[in-house]
């Protein structure tokens, strides 16, 4: 069974694993995933006995980072790249940036920390709104060495 990292705040969750992604190459490596997150009750409801249903791709999918490399080859092949739109219940088309490539993880860390306003660019007003950003900041450390972790199996 594999782990995957979940750090759920407002309505958001930020998820974290090792993935292995085949088609007619194989890619492997960290894929972080912003979706929705929704209050779950349960049937023995009291304060502070709560938890949260971090919903799949297909309803929750907002935005996905992917820092793989091709490995099916002799030399590994960085195919560091993100996914700025869901399409039809699954990711859209790759987007590459230089800066990803270079700093993966300061880039991913400066662009969650602008999580509210990356939500607020995609239309998500009300996700964004339901970010606490403090707690967001300090959070921040433990996504990183989620990433870090996840980097390899």
């Amino acid at each position: 069974m594999k782990t995957i990292y979940s750090f759920v705040n407002g309505q958001i969750a930020i998820t974290v694993q090792y993935w292995v992604e085949e088609y007619e190459e194989v890619d492997a490596g960290a894929r972080i995933d912003v979706r929705r997150a929704e209050l779950y009750e349960g049937s023995h409801h009291r304060e502070g006995a709560e938890g949260h249903r971090v919903l799949p791709v297909g309803d929750g999918g907002i935005w996905r980072i992917d820092l793989s490399h091709r490995i099916d080859c002799d030399v590994p092949v960085q195919r560091f790249h993100h996914h700025p739109d869901f399409q039809d219940g699954d990711v859209g088309p790759r987007a590459f940036d230089p800066e990803l490539s270079a700093h993966p993880l300061e880039w991913i860390e400066r662009r969650l920390l602008d999580l509210p306003a990356v939500l607020t660019e995609k239309g998500f007003e009300d996700l964004a709104q339901s970010i606490d950003t403090m707690q967001l900041a300090r959070s921040m450390p433990l996504v990183r060495t989620a990433i870090e972790a996840s980097l390899e199996p």
